[in-house]
């Protein structure tokens, strides 16, 4: 069936992009495709028409429905921009806070208009200073950008701060132009069970063409909007450690005119001026429109950066390739505007080494391999798929990110096929129409490793997920493909601004993504929810054991008689929590290990029967109150003490099964924190 299912998707791209060619959904599909954009001076009633796909196998055009071209409608609040915009716009010293190599660094770029050692000055979050940290400049690399006849030069500026706690408030300075900034907070967060911001192509200044007006004035409305989206998703969200953005953070792709330069530096300008960023680091990976100019390399300082010769041939004008890890999860941002893929290979190979033990691996890069957007998922986005798939299954990564198709999708889980496939950097053109659909047989490269049965969340699955991010700002949307691929679990054209945020614990990873205005969840074409869970079990090995014994244990007191019915009671109660635990695939290591821990104490909790038919404890007088029952045992305290050794035993049973109990409770409730195991065994769930 998948097969057949593969063979049928060839066969709708082969005759989609013939079509193209032959101009008969071309002009449809590129007139209506930005119709919708994110026009931040219009009134929140002014609706767009537009159609969701842009071509459909029979000919016919899909349902036309409204939209409404400005999510963030504030007419004061846009006017405020507008005066905001003269003064922010031409700040090109703004500073981009990037992750370190690992939780305990945290990285800075600037420009300065001077040629200075740059700083950061690190203090406690009252104030008081910690470390001054110096930097470099690289002059080599410095920028000039002229308007109205007046030139300044840019120098990049970039440091690295060390001996960071997590859970810590901070606050940094950074010396520029010869001063230093206002002061800015920081506050790291936990590493064991944390969360990340993952947005898609903002492209400050892509609304550009939608109305006459010039490309300055669409870079301050995609900044404006850029400023919504932050606004409300981090208002939302505040506990996230770090933002992911797949790429084209810039529309301004050329850089061979004074006017270029400067428009690039405008956008820069606009993308880094949003407040959350001098207090939220973000990893940016290359997109098309950054890859032509050095100012992306300069903006960002990129932990691990790849330098050597092996790590970066084919490398782009605006940087390379870098990772680096966060708790448990290991990310990689690679440039596939370089289609030297062996560089990338060498790169996870080099960060695989120092990270065995990074319990997820997330790949993050632009160009779409496994999109459902038209204009690149079924054309340009194909053409790394043979070359990444292989990679991408040969190092085991559990989730990709990407961007450039400005529409939302999920695939299934997909893995290599295993064949040998032809390698490309560009696709075929349809002229030729034996090469053309050589290129569409090798694009099948993939096998499934689920499929529509499977629910929302998957068990220690085979293969690899692949999202696609729509646009954060609205300032660019594409239209869905009119067919959608087998390989597509659930996919959306909201025509409004998304982001999503990652979930990591020990064992689980959940993406969910939102509307940026509502912060609603967004639910995808036929109601499919977006909320989507990979389960990676912990080794539970040793409970098995612990459980096991402690049944035999308690079986054998059972038949001995010795033991009091609540003890035997206690102790079975503790036995089948410890199951429960067993059996929740959520489990975290820790609960695991407090459990197993608890099993191994398993005897103390049985308390011995004690013997009451003494006769000195019997009540001679015939008397029973308290008070003279009191009096006749005033010399003989053995039922006293007696009883007193069968509460302090059961007292101390209870004790612990509270303490253990109260992990338990914590593991059922997913309050996991701590590294697991590598995955072992996999399978799909048949939750729903």
């Amino acid at each position: 069936m998948r097969k057949s299912k593969k063979i049928l998707s060839g066969i709708l791209a082969a005759a989609m992009v013939a079509g193209l060619a032959m101009g008969t959904s071309n002009a449809y599909a590129r007139s209506s495709m930005r119709a919708a954009w994110n026009d931040a001076s219009s009134s929140q009633t002014t609706g767009t028409t537009v159609r969701d796909a842009c071509y459909v196998e029979d000919g016919s055009e899909t349902e036309e429905h409204v939209v409404y071209s400005n999510v963030y409608a504030d007419s004061e609040a846009w006017a405020q921009w507008q005066t905001q915009w003269e003064t922010l716009s031409r700040n090109y010293e703004q500073i981009a806070l990037t992750p370190g190599m690992d939780a305990t660094e945290l990285n800075f770029a600037w420009y300065s208009l001077r040629e200075e050692t740059p700083m950061i000055r690190l203090m406690d979050g009252n104030g008081n200073v910690i470390e001054t940290f110096d930097g470099t400049q690289d002059v080599s690399k410095a920028e000039t950008v002229t308007e109205d006849g007046l030139s300044v030069t840019l120098y990049p500026s970039k440091v690295t701060v060390t001996g960071l706690t997590e859970n810590t408030s901070y606050k940094y300075q950074y010396y520029c132009d010869g001063k230093w900034s206002e002061a800015y907070d920081y506050s790291t967060k936990s590493t064991d069970s944390f969360s990340v911001m993952y947005v898609g192509d903002p492209q400050i200044g892509a609304s550009v063409g939608q109305t006459e007006n010039s490309k300055e004035y669409h870079a301050m409305n995609d900044a404006y909007n850029w400023k919504g989206t932050l606004d409300s998703a981090l208002g939302a969200h505040s506990d996230i450690s770090f933002i992911l953005s797949a790429g084209d953070q810039i529309n301004q792709t050329s850089v061979s005119s004074d006017d270029n330069k400067l428009q690039q530096q405008i956008e820069y300008a606009g993308f880094l001026f949003p407040s959350q960023l001098r207090s939220t680091p973000i990893a940016t990976t290359i997109g098309n429109h950054d890859s032509r100019s050095v100012n992306y390399q300069n903006h960002f300082n990129n932990p691990n950066s790849a330098v050597s010769a092996e790590n970066t041939e084919g490398a782009t004008t605006a940087g390379t390739d870098y990772y680096f890890r966060y708790g448990n999860t290991l990310f990689f941002i690679i440039d596939t505007n370089n289609y030297n893929c062996a560089t990338h290979e060498n790169v996870i190979r080099e960060a695989m080494e120092n990270n065995q033990d990074a319990t997820w691996r997330v790949l993050m890069f632009h160009q779409d391999i496994y999109g459902s957007g038209y204009d690149h998922s079924d054309t340009d986005g194909m053409v790394l798929r043979t070359q990444l798939t292989p990679i991408i299954d040969k190092y085991d990564f559990d989730a990709v990110l990407q961007g450039h198709d400005h529409t939302y999708s999920r695939t299934y889980q997909i893995s290599t096929d295993g064949n040998s496939h032809s390698s490309y950097t560009s696709a075929p053109s349809t002229s030729s129409e034996e090469e053309f659909n050589a290129y569409l047989a090798d694009n099948l490269c993939y096998d499934l490793e689920t499929g529509e049965v499977d629910a929302n969340k998957v068990i220690d699955p085979e293969g690899t997920v692949y999202f696609e991010a729509n646009s954060s700002t609205g300032s660019k949307y594409y239209q869905l493909i009119g067919t959608q691929q087998d390989y597509i679990a659930a996919r959306s054209q909201s025509w409004r601004p998304t982001y999503s945020i990652l979930e990591i614990t020990d064992v689980t990873f959940t993406v969910r993504t939102y509307d940026a205005a509502t912060n609603e969840e967004l639910v995808a074409d036929g109601g499919i929810e977006t909320a989507y869970t990979i389960v990676k079990s912990a080794d539970k090995t040793a409970l098995k054991e612990a459980i096991e014994a402690a049944q035999a244990k308690l079986d054998s007191a059972k038949e001995s008689g010795k033991y009091t019915d609540e003890s035997l009671a206690d102790a079975e109660a503790l036995i089948e929590a410890a199951q429960e635990i067993c059996d929740d695939a959520e489990a975290g290591t820790a609960d695991i290990a407090s459990a197993a821990a608890g099993l191994t104490d398993f005897e103390s909790k049985l308390v011995e029967k004690s013997d009451n038919t003494d006769e000195d404890n019997t009540n001679t007088d015939g008397d029973n109150t308290n008070g003279d029952n009191t009096d006749n045992n005033a010399g003989d305290n053995t039922n006293d003490d007696t009883i007193s050794d069968i509460e302090a035993g059961y007292a101390k049973a209870s004790t612990g099964m509270m303490i253990w109990f109260a992990a338990a409770g914590a593991a059922l409730a997913g309050l996991t924190a701590i590294i697991v195991s590598e995955k072992k065994g996999k399978k799909v769930s048949d939750e729903q």
